[in-house]
């Protein structure tokens, strides 16, 4: 949508612990989307509530399921209604909005958007394709690329395999699901909500991965059940703490791989439920 309304040249990818950490270059001709605030951009749009900002700024900021949803009403005198019913099901898929049918067998944009992990940077020409389709706004055409299709193929069989793992490098701490794949599993993540429908008796869940691009670094995620939800953890708040963020109900931080395992057993204990 972005590239409609403005006058965009190229897009940068990054991830937020990064962005952050300052790895990239921000300029007065710069728009930021779905990232924190940085001095000197020319325009900002983001919906998360650890980002929520404390000076002015040009474009727009409050708590949405999608920063998609905070630029089509930015815009709102614009012609993207066509967009409507995409940014609908972005709001969806950002906020874990989905059924257990859904989780388990993805069908058009959701499927489509499980092709895409944004620690895979090497995966860069596949997302600047992924925007040129969109931008026709049509699933069919989507769905019918080969690359996307093949792409949706590998997902359902790396997901089988995710499952696996879960499985079998899990631990549950009272309502807290645990997954340590740190050392022993390197696969694709597959479905990020693929934990909840595995084990529904919990109500969060706390995965630690080493970084697929850092080997200074893990990945540690967290997220509220999108099924059992009783938890009350403010996730974002939770991984601003170890210099990450997100939203309410989930979130990341990326620790240095020597202090993951002190970080991770803090934010299991943080994140059980209290008597």
């Amino acid at each position: 949508m972005l590239s409609i309304v403005e006058d965009v040249d190229r897009y940068r990818f990054i991830e937020p612990g990064a962005f952050q950490a300052g790895e990239l270059e921000v300029t007065s001709e710069d728009i930021i989307a779905n990232l924190p605030f940085r001095e000197g951009c020319g325009m900002w749009f983001d919906h998360h509530i650890t980002n929520k900002p404390d000076v002015d700024f040009k474009g727009a900021w409050y708590v949405a399921p999608s920063a998609a949803r905070v630029i089509y009403d930015y815009y709102s005198d614009k012609d993207l209604t066509a967009f409507d019913e995409l940014v609908k099901i972005t709001d969806r898929i950002d906020s874990a909005d989905l059924t257990m049918k859904e989780v388990k067998e993805p069908k058009g944009y959701i499927l489509a958007s499980m092709t895409i992990d944004g620690k895979r940077l090497q995966d860069e020409q596949y997302w600047l394709k992924l925007i040129e389709l969109i931008r026709q706004n049509s699933i069919e055409k989507l769905l019918e690329d080969v690359e996307v299709e093949e792409r949706c193929l590998a997902y359902m069989y790396d997901c089988q395999e995710y499952g696996q793992a879960i499985s079998l490098y899990s631990e549950v701490e009272d309502n807290v699901l645990v997954t340590d794949l740190r050392k022993v599993w390197h696969g694709e993540p597959g479905n990020r909500f693929l934990a909840y429908t595995l084990f529904p008796q919990c109500n969060i869940w706390v995965r630690a991965m080493d970084h697929p691009n850092r080997k200074d670094l893990s990945h540690i995620s967290v997220g509220h059940s999108i099924f059992n939800q009783t938890c009350n953890v403010n996730v974002g708040e939770l991984m601003a703490k170890y210099g990450g963020g997100g939203h309410k109900g989930a979130g990341s931080c990326r620790p240095l791989r020597t202090e993951s395992e002190q970080a991770l057993k803090e934010i299991v204990e943080f994140c059980k439920d209290k008597k």
